[in-house]
């Protein structure tokens, strides 16, 4: 009796160790599997990315290399925001829904970045909500925008694609989507999924 009862305490044990491994690795597959795509992407050259992309059949987002489009939105607090006036400035482009559970992963770090590192770097955080894709009436879906910015307390521009238009132009699929955009007005890097502090602070020191 007492060698089957040390025999179950084992296999218990085991059976223990095997489900916090499972665990953790779910835990890491998040922030981390994008960490480990930047590293990926940032290894890779520009021409070769492009290459690729331009081989899609459907391609997903603005490609590299290329201009942002330009446009003006009302913001949020009720001002106006056009992005070709932020040329000289590095930009990060978000794009985001207040029911995006990646969204609200990753805002507090954006929120964070913005109010630490931003302005030293040089560097504009906007980030354009995809009104169309808010679910509700026009009332509805601006309470749960206003909401989801004073839940995370964001202090950086809020635009408002109310016509998705900006939806459309940017090829916006997968939320949230992010461009990284340099001085001149070009996309440098485009990161679908959530960032982190640490993502936003490498991907916006890689350009100029």
């Amino acid at each position: 009796m007492n060698k089957k009862w040390f025999g179950s305490i084992i296999a218990l044990a085991v059976i223990a160790a095997m489900i916090g491994i499972m665990l953790k690795n779910t835990a890491d597959d998040g922030l981390s599997g994008q960490k480990k795509q930047l590293e990926r992407e940032l290894a890779q050259s520009e021409e070769v990315q492009a290459g690729a992309e331009g081989d899609a059949e459907v391609q997903e987002g603005i490609a590299k290399g290329e201009s942002a489009p330009d446009f003006t939105l009302g913001t949020l607090d009720g001002g106006e925001l056009k992005l070709s006036d932020l040329r000289g400035e590095k930009v990060i482009l978000n794009f985001w829904a207040s029911w995006c559970g990646p969204c609200r992963a990753e805002m507090p770090h954006m929120q964070d970045f913005h109010e630490q590192e931003a302005e030293k770097a040089g560097v504009r955080v906007i980030a354009v909500n995809l009104s169309t894709s808010e679910r509700g009436d026009k009332d509805k879906v601006m309470e749960n925008i206003q909401s989801f910015v004073e839940e995370f307390g964001l202090t950086f521009p809020i635009p408002l694609d109310m016509d998705g238009e900006q939806m459309d132009a940017y090829r916006v699929i997968t939320i949230p989507t992010t461009y990284i955009i340099d001085t001149s007005g070009v996309i440098r890097h485009v990161v679908r999924g959530p960032m982190d502090e640490e993502m936003m602070r490498d991907l916006t020191a890689s350009v100029d």
